[in-house]
Formats: C-alpha cells, structure tokens, sequence
C-alpha cells in the first residue's frame, strides 16, 4: 500500500515524528465483497463478538456501507471497527475493485487526536510524499459533534487507500459516532474521479 513508506522512511526523522504524533490508533478498517455475501460476512465478523453498529445507502454512487463494532472504550464509541461495502451497481467503484483485485481491505482509517490540525496534519504529510485525493472534509452531527476527514489517493485505479479521520466531541464531550451518506458520497466522488484520471493517464 502506498502510505508505508512514510512510516518507514528514515528522512526528516524529526517532522515526522512531530506530525505522526497526531495519529492514535486505527479508527476502521472496511473492506468490500460481492452484493450477494453481505450476510456471511457479516456472520462471521459476529462469530469474533463484532455487532452491527448501523448501515448506510448511498444514492449517488449506490452502495450499503455497514458498520460492525466490538468493545468499549472510555473515551471512543466503540474498540474495535470493521465496515463492509457492498454494491449492486455492476460498474460501481466498489465492483470496479472486486473485479480487479477480487474482495478484501478496500482502506484502513487512522484516527487523529482531536486537539490536532488536520489541514497541517495534511501539508506536512504531502511534503514526506503522501498524495491525497481529497482536501480535509468536514460534517457535524445533530449534537453538535464534528467528524473530518482526508483521504490518501490509491496508486492504480479503484484501488487500495488510507483514510485519517478526527472524530471532534460535541458539547455533551461524545465524539462523533459513525458517519453519514453525505460524507461517503463525497468520498466516492473523489474516488471514482481520481480513478478515472489514472485510467486516462496510463492509457495516454
């Protein structure tokens, strides 16, 4: 995957201890299948003592995104997350990667401290190397509470990526729990675009 190197590289030890600071812990990992195993799936996750969490339809690139969750933590909603996204659309970004790379981790997400700043978290990464394919995005919850995201751009077209995602507490001090179609729908966006320039720049 193509974040690797900036964890394993030895130059400007000292920037990227400071910036990798900020990132705490894996937030999720999600993975994509086949429309028609979304119930093993979610079977077998419940085997490891993971309960679905909530689900989500995106319209404009049509998808059930789904949520699964084990443990509890004091200060985060959940121990442990692992999505699955499956879509019906045959010519959906998510069937786009089955059929190239067959089912499995489609991202994992890293969570960042929320007293960071995302948008210098970003910078500061993009000079170690990192490319993104989205600027930092933000949504707010009902409550209050914030979620932002960025996303790292995969290296061949629908493929593998890494998410940063800063869950910032609301005013009753919960932090933002799960996600919403808006927020997936952007990302999907972004996706399938820059999947697109890549197909157009190989065959250039």
């Amino acid at each position: 995957m193509q974040h690797i190197h900036a964890f394993e590289t030895g130059a400007n030890d000292t920037r990227s201890s400071e910036v990798l600071k900020s990132i705490q812990h894996i937030d999720h990992i999600t993975f994509v299948d086949n429309y028609k195993n979304e119930q093993t799936f979610i079977e077998r996750w419940k085997m490891l003592g993971f309960s679905e969490l909530s689900r989500w339809h995106t319209d404009d690139f049509p998808a059930i995104h789904i949520a699964l969750t084990s443990g509890q933590t004091p200060s985060f909603p959940w121990a442990t997350m692992t999505g699955l996204s499956v879509s019906q659309d045959p010519h959906s970004s998510i069937n786009e990667f089955i059929h190239r790379y067959g089912p499995g981790m489609q991202h994992v997400a890293y969570n960042i401290d929320p007293e960071s700043d995302m948008e210098i978290l970003q910078e500061e990464l993009k000079k170690l190397g990192w490319n993104f394919m989205t600027p930092v995005l933000t949504y707010k919850d009902h409550v209050g509470s914030r979620l932002r995201q960025t996303f790292t751009a995969p290296t061949s077209p629908h493929g593998t990526f890494i998410e940063l995602v800063q869950r910032i507490p609301g005013p009753d001090g919960s932090p933002y729990a799960g996600f919403d179609t808006q927020n997936i729908d952007d990302l999907y966006r972004a996706y399938y675009d820059y999947s697109i320039w890549l197909e157009n720049k190989g065959a250039a």
